[in-house]
């Protein structure tokens, strides 16, 4: 919803399963990131494979020149390592719960 579903790289509606919801820094960084919304951008298939992923430094350069704010917030977040336990998760699992029984 916050992206209008529209591919943020090339500017085309993305619809059915052509929208690719892609982290910016990769959950396997295993950081503080993974869930945050700010790692998120919406792509269309052709750019998520084609662009994104296939030469990740200049998508990287891309993204800061678009997204400068979001890029300086999670650069500076980037390195934040988080561990959860049992409980935490199933604290987050609550919540959002909690939060899509409100958006029903």
């Amino acid at each position: 919803e916050r992206d209008d579903w529209t591919c943020q790289w090339c500017g085309k509606r993305v619809e059915k399963s052509n929208p690719h919801c892609s982290h910016v820094i990769p959950r396997s960084a295993g950081n503080v990131l993974r869930w945050d919304l700010l790692n998120l951008k919406l792509l269309c298939f052709h750019c998520h494979i084609n662009r994104w992923h296939k030469d990740p430094s200049e998508a990287w350069v891309w993204y800061k020149s678009h997204f400068s704010h979001r890029a300086e917030y999670l650069e500076s977040h980037r390195y934040e390592i988080v561990k959860f336990t049992i409980a935490d998760l199933e604290e987050l699992r609550d919540e959002l719960k909690e939060k899509l029984k409100e958006n029903e």
